[in-house]
């Protein structure tokens, strides 16, 4: 079971990285540099194609994923032929598919040219992917014991997440129809108004200001953990509640600094690899708080 547990944390790991990856791709314009895609990663008819250029980072993405998919079949085999319980071998099996749907969606991605529709479903099912593997390693876990109970003080971390995976969805939908810099460089409002009139303008305000609004949301699901956290007596959610606050934090200077930046490819690949952690940070949290990982220490009696 812990050889199951360390083999989920590696493939999550190299997730995240075929995340950060992937965020290069788009602002290095290297996004059609392997037009080809026939149900396996080649580029330009090759499997290792000279690596530089576009095709370093397009195809370096498409050989990154070919390995999270490796992982992610040996994942779920080693999941169905162990003890696991049926939940865990059924989100195995569901890890299985997204991934493939995934691969699916990234040539697809391909062969229609840079459709903003799928290329921002193949980012959405990554992040859901990647969120899906932080689940099983919670369950794979052998201290992790769930707890029937369902804490009221949760909701509010339940609505974080979701408002994240939704900010997620945004921020795919401005990258992907070139809304990214439709304010030009104007780091508080769109030009000399706050909301502009045109439609790019209005989707890039509308991420931007959605980051805000999310980072109150944040802060108060996080206070509630907190809370929580202080009356159980549990030191590490008590710890780990400031993590998605603090995360979401350089989510708004990372997103001012890609506008700084004019959409520096690093910068918006850092932008893309900290969306996901925040995501994470607020899913271990959450599932931190209905069981328990860590020991608990007990408040000091007086005498």
């Amino acid at each position: 079971m812990n050889r199951l547990f360390a083999l989920s944390l590696l493939t999550m790991l190299f997730t995240w990285i075929l995340l950060v990856i992937g965020g290069l791709v788009n602002p290095m314009g290297a996004s059609m540099a392997c037009p080809d895609w026939f149900f396996f990663p080649t580029c330009n008819g090759e499997i290792f194609p000279v690596m530089k250029g576009g095709v370093l980072y397009e195809h370096g993405h498409r050989l990154a994923a070919s390995v999270v998919g490796i992982f992610t079949i040996f994942l779920t085999v080693s999941c169905l032929r162990s003890i696991c319980d049926k939940k865990t071998k059924q989100l195995a099996c569901l890890a299985l598919f997204l991934v493939i749907l995934q691969g699916t969606l990234g040539g697809i991605t391909v062969l229609l040219n840079l459709s903003a529709l799928v290329s921002t479903l193949h980012l959405v099912f990554g992040m859901l992917f990647f969120s899906l593997l932080v689940i099983i390693s919670f369950k794979l876990s052998p201290k992790f014991k769930p707890m029937p109970l369902f804490e009221k003080s949760q909701t509010f971390m339940l609505l974080a997440i979701m408002l994240t995976l939704l900010q997620l969805v945004l921020g795919g939908v401005v990258r992907h129809l070139g809304a990214g810099m439709a304010c030009g460089d104007d780091l508080l409002g769109c030009g000399p108004v706050l909301w502009p009139t045109y439609f790019l303008g209005q989707l890039h305000m509308s991420h931007r200001f959605f980051g805000y609004a999310l980072f109150f949301i944040v802060l108060y699901a996080c206070g509630k953990s907190r809370a929580l956290a202080v009356s159980r007596g549990d030191n590490l959610v008590k710890t780990l509640s400031i993590l998605p606050v603090f995360i979401t934090f350089c989510q708004i200077a990372l997103g001012l600094m890609t506008i700084h930046t004019i959409r520096s490819a690093h910068v918006v690949a850092t932008h893309t690899g900290f969306g996901a952690l925040l995501l994470a940070s607020l899913l271990v949290v959450y599932l931190l708080n209905l069981g328990s990982v860590s020991v608990v220490v007990p408040a000091k009696q007086s005498r």
